[in-house]
């Protein structure tokens, strides 16, 4: 039948339009990449309630700090909370237990930053997704080597989509946004065509603006232990951007691009000065992870040193049976932690 045959041809179009879409998402994705196997040393696994997307470690006390919230559940549509966990790194055989004295209002944290002020206390700043809308910073403070207290909840328009958060004073902070499309045509330029739209947003305490722009899904921040240099991990990008701060007035001026052969996530600087970065190297294989937990997602943790004229180390590199969808990787006194987006599981490894 005549309609039957137009059904085919259109059918046959359709394939024809997307085939190649679809090969290069996938090369894109890493697909058709062999990936690195690499282990620093022995590694154990540590069970959770909840997956751990970011860690921040206080070093002076070895103490290391978990972004937690069932990220499988929300993607399910399940009405999850989040908390930041705490786990002694000095006792082997320690739990995570929680590091909050209260926790806020439908808390669903993502990515945070720890920042000890001169008088010693600290702060944690946290990224929020709360179920009723919108975003926000949380700021919570410890006093004492006690549980972290809410001191302050900060919204504003331009914390259109916060992936990531680093602190440099005890109010001042950037956030990376990790997309910039305000409506469909956008979003199909920016995702589908890869265009960089992501901003770097600066609050210095009494506003917010932007400092970066042109980023390709930003994702991952860190700082230099002097502060003058930002990181941001670019996951559309493969790379990862090295920008200048001044440290009066927080602009930023690009200085380079580090190409990254993966996309990478959380970005974790330690008291060295080293880049440790995690690196999806396989995006349909995460994609997948999301709706099912069988399906495991590749975990790569590389190292940039600023000063090395060697490309990126691959310290870390499994296929994912060990610990799927590998987000973060956070180095303190020769540990190694590396957590995840959807794995109930963070994975302790020493290092040589």
């Amino acid at each position: 039948m005549i309609w039957v045959k137009r059904i085919g041809w259109v059918l046959a179009s359709l394939i024809l339009v997307l085939l190649p879409f679809t090969l290069e998402f996938m090369r894109f994705g890493g697909q058709f990449t062999a990936l690195p196997t690499a282990t620093p040393g022995p590694c154990s696994r540590i069970a959770l309630t909840a997956s751990a997307e970011d860690i921040q470690i206080d070093r002076s006390r070895g103490v290391a700090y978990l972004s937690a919230l069932d990220r499988r559940g929300l993607v399910e549509g399940n009405n999850v909370q989040g908390d930041i966990l705490q786990l002694d790194l000095n006792d082997g055989s320690a739990t995570p237990v929680s590091a909050l004295a209260a926790r806020p209002s439908d808390f669903r944290p993502h990515g945070m930053s720890l920042y000890r002020m001169g008088d010693g206390m600290q702060r944690l700043f946290v990224i929020s997704h709360p179920a009723g809308g919108g975003h926000s910073i949380e700021i919570f403070e410890q006093v004492g080597g006690g549980p972290f207290q809410p001191v302050a909840s900060i919204r504003h328009p331009l914390l259109l989509s916060p992936n990531a958060i680093v602190a440099v004073g005890p109010e001042q902070f950037y956030v990376a946004n990790d997309k910039g499309a305000t409506n469909a045509l956008q979003r199909v330029s920016e995702f589908g065509l890869r265009r960089g739209m992501s901003k770097l947003v600066y609050f210095d305490g009494q506003d917010m603006r932007i400092v970066a722009d042109g980023l390709k899904s930003a994702v991952g921040l860190g700082i230099s232990p002097d502060g003058l240099r930002l990181y941001a991990a670019e996951t559309l990008g493969k790379r990862l951007a090295v920008y200048r701060r001044n440290a009066g007035t927080g602009e930023l001026v690009f200085d380079k691009h580090v190409p990254i052969a993966g996309s990478p996530d959380n970005v974790n600087v330690d008291a060295e000065g080293e880049v440790w970065v995690a690196v999806h190297a396989r995006l349909l294989d995460l994609v997948r992870n999301f709706g099912d937990a069988g399906h495991a997602s590749p975990t790569q943790i590389v190292r940039y040193v600023e000063t090395d004229k060697r490309p990126l180390q691959t310290v870390y590199a499994q296929d994912g049976r060990e610990i799927s969808a590998g987000s973060v990787g956070a180095v303190s006194n020769g540990t190694l932690l590396i957590g995840s987006i959807t794995d109930r599981t963070v994975l302790r490894c020493r290092l040589p």
